[in-house]
């Protein structure tokens, strides 16, 4: 008897280990790539600003709407000011070239 219980509490145990809750942590860096706005849970009602947090490399950063039209292109040299975007809606795509990274905040 003592091993069924002692089974059924590690069994109990290891299956309430199992679902313990996932911790998901928003990113804002972005380095090289093609991104869709909709991925990145931007919403569409508010304004963001992108910056190039690199100390050495420059990014490129273009904006492309749903019909894979360029309606932004920002050259981000290294450490530079703040740029706002133009309000992202989701069907919209980023994509950065470059060996910087970018950081997207909400402005």
């Amino acid at each position: 008897m003592r091993k069924h219980s002692a089974l059924v509490m590690i069994l109990l145990c290891l299956l309430f280990g199992m679902f313990k809750p996932i911790q998901v942590y928003a990113v804002n860096n972005f380095k090289e790539g093609v991104y869709k706005a909709v991925d990145l849970n931007f919403s569409p009602n508010s304004t963001y600003f992108i910056q190039n947090i690199s100390n050495t490399d420059s990014i490129r950063v273009f904006i492309f709407d749903e019909n894979q039209l360029e309606i932004q292109s920002i050259q981000l040299e290294p450490t530079q000011r703040r740029y706002n975007l133009v309000p992202l809606k989701p069907e919209y795509r980023i994509a950065l070239v470059g060996k910087g990274e970018a950081y997207i905040d909400v402005g």
